[in-house]
């Protein structure tokens, strides 16, 4: 994971010194996000939505006046709840089968979004942008709390925080539904929003975007699938 951060800002480093020719824009960002789960197999019912919350460093490239390849580099914390219907057995010192729990995932991600950007003219201080690209992310971190009628056996496995890529051991182990999530995310990225010229190459940044994921969350178990996606708002500074 650490070479693929050096890799990403190596790539930034580059696009500034093939700048020459274009208009390089280097900038930080922050962002809160609305995430849900969406089922895309029966027994997964999605339970509303989350918040969560990014930040990172962005760059454009302007190749043409209003035109720019966008790279950004995020920490993003993505949250969602589901209802699993279908009954899942935990291994306890007896073998217990429950039905109707409720999962909540809080799942930290590197994300990579790189898209093209497109711009207006400015309109006295304001220009406003749209983009559309993709954002492949990679999960650093992932945690669920599960709720729902537990018997006692399972409660003594203490199943409401535990680490979810570690949850083999003898805490906490299930043989039917391995909730594991998928270290691999790629969503499809569309946004929009507007800048505001500040003194010098200066400006304020803020934006919508909706983060469309296409790979499964859930493995291990291929009877079940479904998607995280959000929308986020975003804030930042150009300088």
């Amino acid at each position: 994971m650490k070479n693929v951060t050096i890799l990403v800002l190596a790539l930034l480093v580059s696009q500034l010194s093939f700048a020459q020719d274009g208009e390089f824009r280097f900038g930080l960002k922050a962002a809160t996000n609305i995430g849900w789960i969406k089922p895309v197999s029966k027994g997964l019912e999605n339970k509303g939505v989350n918040l969560g919350f990014a930040y990172g460093i962005m760059g454009d490239y302007y190749f043409e006046p209003n035109y720019a390849i966008s790279c950004e580099l995020l920490i993003s914390q993505l949250n969602g709840t589901f209802n699993l219907s279908t009954p899942q057995t935990f291994n306890a010192d007896t073998t217990v089968i429950v039905s109707e729990l409720e999962y909540a995932y809080k799942m930290q991600y590197l994300e990579f979004p790189i898209s093209v950007k497109f711009r207006t003219k400015e309109i006295g201080n304001l220009t406003y942008w749209g983009n559309f690209g993709f954002a492949p992310g990679f999960l650093m971190n992932a945690r669920a709390s599960i709720s729902g009628s537990l018997p006692a056996a399972v409660k003594e496995l203490d199943p409401t925080d535990y680490r979810v890529n570690n949850n083999e051991g003898d805490d906490f182990a299930t043989n039917n539904f391995d909730d594991r999530i998928s270290i691999f995310r790629f969503p499809l990225i569309i946004g929009g929003g507007v800048e505001y010229g500040l003194a010098g190459n200066a400006s304020l940044y803020a934006g919508l975007r909706f983060n469309n994921s296409f790979t499964e969350l859930l493995i291990r178990d291929k009877a079940i699938d479904a998607r995280n996606n959000y929308v986020s708002i975003n804030v930042g500074v150009f300088f």
